[in-house]
């Protein structure tokens, strides 16, 4: 398509009549230059040719009567500005945006490579953002899913002089305090637990959680079938249950007529009463304990046996309800009181164990229980975002700035025909915000897609929601967002526009200072964007660095051709002791006798998932010490790999009645007897229980994730355990026993063939968790893994975005010096000069940017101190391959820029203007 026409000469023949000033004759023009324009482009697109288009639209210029009207309009518009300029009525204010509206809109039109730009850009920033906060917004902000959560308390007990400075309450403790205490107006206690589903379909494990009767109408929540629990069902003994929604649809279509049937629960009958809400979750995910989801529900119904529990199972997670007008500095203070009262409830001998460790009763707000794990990695995405958000900001900003020199002549014009500072700042604060508005819109569709894939590959280690809306607060915040960086990006190209002078720059080749000030503005933006992106990019190197460290770390076993199942045991039908250890031992002699089993062993927990830590006694030592468990049966030590350090395993007459022995890790051994052997070294678990000789020291072995410190680690043999522990099993991890086998080859393959022998002494057992170890591992780094990859990627898009950002200014600052260069080259200088110079021009503004970063950067990386794991927040390592690294990449975006210059050829700069 050719050209558009040009109408003024027209107009102003027109015109010419009316004998108008100089300024007003101009203004008009302008004015029906544009309205032609607009209407010429109308007709080309309804099909006209060009010279239809031309003649049609010069037609209408023709017509008397709508060149008075525009005159009248035009006047009307002019005298309302000159009667309160920059304050016009509600009426003409809002006639005079629309206008600024229809004139953005055409501007951004005219320069659709500019505009494509700076939406994409927005679009990125806006859109991480608002992903990111709609996750924040749904852990972080929006109360929980219950009724008035603000007055929801979580209680806990600590003993930190034995090392447990956060647990949960023991039965014995709950009962006190729930007896004597004023704070509040109703207590909650519940408590995960696993159990086999069976009866219908095959035998499943699933998680439970057992409730008193008091905790669902203390949440405020109802069942979506049926009814809760009543306080008389509260009791031992007392079989019913509550189900999932989900549990309700995919085991039980999701028939109406579950209400008063039984299902089997452990192997007993339960009397389904009520189903749950469909949204419904609870326990809460977060919590360290008890913060498993359960799909069904049962009385607490707390046993004799628990209620007798002094000083040992600190498993019952309690919840309460402020009474009206108590605050959280009260309840402490109560609880300070209450702490000396279950003191003194205990026995003599676990009372003084008790006071020496400082037992104490703690509360803080129930959501800070749930969101405490998950709040520092989520505030650092967010910070993250907002960096992005505040780069993508900078360089929209900067070619605004470039923008806005290009149209120093029309912002000239419009100041010379009267137009005020204040209508042009408006006028180009209105095209920031349409732009702004664009990328929102833009960003909006790109936060679904990245909300999404973040959700999808959270890993099951991280308590995040699987499912976040993006609801009106996202919509809201996403508004909120492109209005704060229009106003980020536009304020300093508006002012720069609105305050050049206009003589110089409407003199024939004249310049005005807004040149170099515009340049100065650019410079000072791009480095901002480098010190920001730098600031990300040492999070993310910090973070890949502690997760190399992980990668090096040795798990102290050997998890190749290992394969495990859990095989619980229901307490209903394996009530006996010798039950269950007649179970194991079968279960071990069939499963070492199977083709392809190199070894077996049992244990009750694995190494990276181990189980509650529990205290003991050292001999000679006043305080009891934190230490992990683990009950072993068979050749569970050479089935894991775990190496003997000292001493020997245990042997089958390690057993119920003999001398009480232990194995010990190596990292207890150190602590406790350093420089000595710890082979005779004694001690003992509860205040009335015997003393246990060492007779061998393990390899050390990660109980918990690798990035976690070692623990002292105690193992028993299974069959010293009395029949009296084993039968009430206070933990529960005796009859949850983990089977481990060693493969000749591929592990996967015997699962069949290990589930039929579970099945061949028990049909209605349910296996749980089949899985290799090399699988437990790859889990266990989940979590970091997901860590870095997230920060890395926010870190490449902003070095990606302040590369383009200096090229940006670069290519700007060449075509403003061509004819400077020109002059360098006609006078002798050299290619690689002119290459040196711009180069010089892009290094110096990384070098500035890289100053500011470090020094926000060592201020800022503590905060991610929780996530790293053997590297320091101001590793110098990571500080120095980062400043290297962004440098290289300005050095390179300032090649471009810099090649082209330095192929330009003299003769034509010269000539360039």
């Amino acid at each position: 398509m050719s050209e558009r026409p040009d109408w003024k000469e027209e107009i102003i023949r027109r015109l010419a009549s009316l004998k108008l000033p100089p300024f007003r004759e101009a203004a008009i023009t302008e004015e029906l230059s544009q309205h032609l324009d607009d209407r010429y482009r109308d007709l080309i697109s309804g099909g006209a040719t060009e010279d239809e288009a031309r003649r049609l639209a010069l037609d209408e210029l023709r017509d008397p009567d709508f060149l008075a009207r525009e005159l009248r309009r035009i006047k009307h518009e002019r005298l309302q500005e000159s009667i309160a300029p920059g304050y016009p009525g509600t009426r003409n204010f809002l006639a005079s945006l629309w206008q600024d509206v229809r004139y953005g809109l055409r501007q951004l039109r005219r320069n659709p490579g500019f505009t494509a730009v700076a939406v994409l850009t927005l679009a990125l920033g806006i859109g991480a953002t608002t992903a990111i906060f709609s996750v924040v917004n749904a852990v972080l902000l929006r109360p929980l899913p219950f009724g008035n959560p603000s007055r929801l308390i979580a209680l806990h007990e600590s003993i930190p002089k034995m090392g447990f400075p956060n647990m949960s309450f023991s039965v014995p403790d709950f009962e006190v305090f729930q007896r004597d205490q004023k704070a509040f107006s109703t207590l909650g206690v519940f408590r995960n637990e696993q159990v086999d589903l069976s009866g219908q379909g095959e035998p499943e494990r699933v998680m439970a959680a057992r409730v008193s009767a008091s905790l669902f109408p203390m949440l405020g929540v109802e069942p979506a079938l049926g009814r809760l629990f009543t306080q008389q069902e509260d009791l031992p003994g007392v079989h019913v249950t509550l189900l999932s929604y989900g549990l309700w649809e995919h085991r039980y279509g999701g028939a109406r007529g579950i209400l008063g049937h039984a299902i089997e629960i452990n192997q007993q009958p339960y009397t389904v009463i009520g189903v749950m809400p469909r949204d419904f979750e609870f326990p809460v995910r977060g919590p360290e304990d008890n913060g498993t989801p359960a799909v069904l529900w049962v009385p607490m119904g707390f046993e004799p046996a628990e209620l007798q529990d002094w000083g040992e199972t600190y498993l019952y997670s309690v919840l309460g309800r402020l009474r009206p007008g108590v605050t959280l500095q009260e309840v402490g203070s109560e609880a300070e009181l209450l702490s000396r009262r279950i003191i003194a409830s205990y026995p003599a001998a676990i009372a003084t164990w008790a006071r020496r460790g400082k037992l104490s009763v703690s509360a803080s707000p129930f959501r800070d229980d749930v969101v405490g794990s998950v709040r520092p990695l989520l505030l650092v995405l967010m910070a993250a975002v907002g960096f992005i958000l505040l780069i993508a900001c900078a360089n929209i900003a900067t070619l605004l700035v470039s923008r806005a020199t290009a149209r120093q002549k029309e912002i000239a014009v419009r100041s010379a025909l009267g137009a005020t500072k204040l209508r042009l700042l408006r006028q180009m604060l209105t095209e920031s915000l349409i732009l702004a508005l664009a990328g929102g819109a833009a960003g909006l569709a790109l936060a679904l897609y990245v909300r999404n894939l973040i959700l999808a590959f959270v890993p099951a280690s991280v308590p995040l929601p699987r499912h976040v809306p993006l609801n009106g607060s996202a919509l809201a915040f996403a508004f909120a967002t492109s209005c704060l960086a229009a106003l980020l990006f536009g304020l300093a190209p508006a002012f720069l526009a609105s305050s050049g002078k206009v003589q110089p720059t409407l003199q024939e080749g004249g310049r005005s200072g807004m040149a170099d000030g515009s340049h100065r503005v650019q410079g000072f933006l791009v480095a901002l964007e480098f010190a920001l992106a730098l600031i990300l990019l040492v999070g993310a190197g910090l973070l890949i660095r502690s997760f190399s460290k992980l990668l090096e770390t040795q798990p102290g076993f050997r998890p190749d051709h290992v394969l495990t199942l859990n095989v619980p045991l229901p307490r209903e039908m394996y009530s006996q002791a010798a039950q269950v250890m007649s179970f194991y031992e079968q279960l071990l002699d069939r499963v070492s006798n199977l083709a392809g089993i190199e070894s077996a062993g049992l244990s009750s927990d694995l190494p990276l998932h181990a189980t509650e830590g529990v205290s003991v006694q050292v001999e000679r030592r006043d305080k009891r010490v934190p230490v992990a468990q683990s009950w072993v049966l068979g050749d569970y030590f050479r089935t894991m790999g775990i190496p003997l350090v000292e001493g020997r395993w245990f042997t089958p007459e390690d057993r119920d009645g003999s001398q009480p022995v232990i194995v010990v890790s190596a990292s207890m051994a150190r602590k406790f007897w350093p420089g000595e052997s710890a082979i005779g070294k004694r001690i003992k678990w509860g205040v009335y229980d015997p003393w246990e000789t060492i007779v061998g020291v393990a390899g050390n072995v990660s109980q918990g994730p690798l990035s976690e410190p070692l623990a002292p680690h105690v193992y028993w043999p299974y069959k010293e355990i009395s029949p009296g522990f084993l039968q009430e099993d206070p933990f529960g991890d005796c009859r949850a026993m983990n089977l481990v086998v060693r493969t000749h080859g591929d592990p996967a393959s015997l699962v069949s063939t290990l589930i039929t022998q579970v099945h061949s002494l028990d049909p209605q057992l349910a296996v749980a968790k089949v899985q290799m170890m090399t699988q437990v591992i790859r889990s266990s780094l989940a979590g970091p893994r997901f860590n870095t990859i997230l920060l890395g990627i926010f870190a490449s898009l902003a070095l990606f975005l302040a590369a383009i950002g200096v090229y940006g200014v670069l290519a700007y600052s060449v075509a403003r010096r061509t004819h400077e260069i020109g002059i360098r080259m006609a006078l002798g200088a050299r290619r690689g000069d002119v290459l040196k110079l711009v180069v010089g021009d892009g290094l110096r503004l990384a070098i500035i940017g890289v100053a500011i970063g470090l020094a926000g950067a060592l201020g800022l990386m503590r905060f991610l101190s929780s996530l790293l794991y053997g590297v320091k927040p101001t590793d110098p390592l990571t500080l120095a391959a980062v400043s290297l690294l962004l440098i290289a990449v300005a050095l390179l975006a300032s090649y471009i820029p810099a090649r082209r210059a330095a192929k330009v050829d003299p003769m034509v700069a010269l000539r360039y203007e």
